[in-house]
């Protein structure tokens, strides 16, 4: 039997001027052979930082799930920013215009192994057979010319590649959600979604999640909020 995953996901918008979009894009994809998870964060200083954003997560889940893909990091740390570049040199405007930083997890299930990619302030964090491992600061960083895509130079992400024997989960937030946490108490976030909403019905977990999402981060900070948790059964 193949290994079942639960997943939830919410994003919120933050508080802006009217006509102003969330910025903040995830996308999912799942078949039986992979988990492709990913998260960007658009900077709001830069006027189509949502499209920036939602192409960012597009390029991710293209590369993955084609067949045979080269997951080594040397290669996966160039070849997504390149894509990136390469889709946004055909659209109007500075390429300055799109810049969004974007983080990603992909679950290979056949055989056990976990891809992080990380460039910018999305967190990632990951608990791997009961075993924590923070793979993001929990410091709030100031985003650079070399923290995003669209930014100058060669971007490149930090690729991190984990093992799994039995259990897994994972969490990704943006930064209106992750500047929020607390180092060591990020583990008893893990604790507590996953008891909450494992025993919630999964058509309502979502509606559930970006309600409390609104109810406890929104006076918080101004930022856009997107979280995913995911864990295996």
């Amino acid at each position: 039997m193949g290994i079942k995953i639960e997943i939830i996901q919410a994003t919120c918008i933050g508080i802006k001027p009217e006509g102003i979009p969330n910025q903040d894009c995830i996308l999912i994809y799942e078949n039986n052979k992979l988990l492709i998870i990913t998260v960007s964060d658009g900077l709001g200083s830069s006027i189509n930082s949502l499209e920036g954003a939602q192409l960012a997560c597009k390029v991710v889940v293209d590369y993955f799930r084609e067949d045979g893909q080269n997951i080594s990091p040397a290669f996966l740390s160039k070849t997504i920013p390149q894509e990136w570049e390469r889709l946004i040199s055909e659209r109007a405007g500075d390429r300055k215009d799109y810049r969004t930083t974007n983080s990603f997890v992909i679950i290979l299930k056949h055989e056990k192994k976990i891809i992080i990619g990380r460039l910018g302030d999305v967190l990632v964090a990951v608990r791997v057979d009961g075993l924590f491992i923070p793979i993001s600061s929990f410091e709030k960083e100031f985003i650079n010319e070399t923290e995003c895509l669209g930014s100058n130079g060669n971007p490149e992400y930090e690729i991190l590649l984990h093992d799994f024997q039995n259990s897994f989960e994972l969490l990704m937030a943006s930064d209106g959600i992750g500047d929020e946490l607390v180092n060591d108490k990020v583990e008893l976030l893990f604790d507590y979604l996953k008891t909450k909403y494992a025993s919630i019905k999964r058509k309502k977990r979502n509606y559930l999640l970006e309600n409390e999402i609104l109810q406890t981060l929104t006076d918080k900070n101004n930022d856009d909020k997107s979280l995913v948790f995911a864990w295996s059964n």
